[in-house]
């Protein structure tokens, strides 16, 4: 698999106690990796190394070091969504602000913005007041005010976890359709289920990564680190110790609909 994002060998501390020690992570093209972490591992340290608001000098976008770029040549291409406050007047101007500040074409901006609309129904927010848009509604804003231009690598702070399974299904959808990269920091293990690889932080150490299934097997120590597995797989996991299942199943439907044939 062709390599969009690299850590090489990356060193950074905070303090003796707290840092990053000949770190190496890598992400594949369009690929949807979900990164997990116990309090403090580092997670969103990673994520300021990408969007260079911390010395980034090992890392590589391309196989080529991200700080061989100009900042200017990696804004359409590399985006990091912390969780920053929406500022703008209306919704709408919310939407597309990021897209005018990066000059995009007026005509692409407008059908961009007609397609997100569309999939993700935002008809009824467009009129409300932005100060008073519910969580839910926020964090969507938050979201689609970068995803509007389509980058090929997009970074979440644990920002979709307060998104309906509707508008994470409508989101994870819309990526793979244009092929994007996602690296989805979150606290909630049922968003990895959107994903094909699931990482796993803990002191600074990525302790464990591989395919989304493979690392919830683990669910030992993923409970140990204090994860709460998705139900379907947690429960799955279990009557397959006891030979019920021979598989995971990720979907608590079709769990139920399997245990009852």
């Amino acid at each position: 698999m062709e390599k969009i994002i690299e850590f090489r060998n990356t060193t950074f501390s905070y303090d003796k106690n707290h840092g990053f020690s000949d770190f190496n992570m890598e992400i594949n093209r369009e690929d949807i990796v979900t990164l997990i972490g116990t309090p403090s591992s580092g997670k969103t340290t990673l994520l300021k190394m990408l969007c260079h608001r911390l010395p980034n000098e090992s890392i590589y976008y391309n196989d080529r070091p991200i700080q061989s770029y100009n900042i200017g040549d990696l804004r359409n291409d590399i985006i990091v969504v912390f969780d920053t406050p929406l500022t703008e007047n209306t919704v709408e101007d919310e939407l597309t602000k990021y897209a005018h500040k990066i000059r995009m074409d007026i005509k692409v901006l407008q059908e961009r913005y007609e397609e997100l609309l569309k999939v993700f129904e935002l008809p009824p927010i467009l009129g409300k007041d932005i100060q008073k848009l519910s969580k839910e509604e926020e964090c969507l804003i938050k979201i689609l005010r970068y995803l509007i231009i389509k980058p090929k690598f997009l970074a979440i702070d644990n920002i979709l976890t307060p998104l309906s399974k509707k508008l994470k299904t409508a989101f994870f959808n819309y990526v793979k359709k244009n092929k994007m990269t996602i690296l989805n920091i979150t606290t909630d293990l049922d968003d990895a289920l959107f994903g094909n690889k699931l990482f796993v932080l803990d002191n600074f150490v990525l302790i464990l990564e591989g395919s989304t299934l493979s690392v919830l097997k683990t669910d030992t120590l993923l409970k140990r680190l204090g994860f709460k597995l998705p139900v379907a797989v947690d429960l799955s996991i279990e009557l397959n110790h006891y030979d019920v299942l021979k598989k995971i199943i990720t979907d608590n439907e079709k769990l139920v609909n399997t245990l009852w044939k």
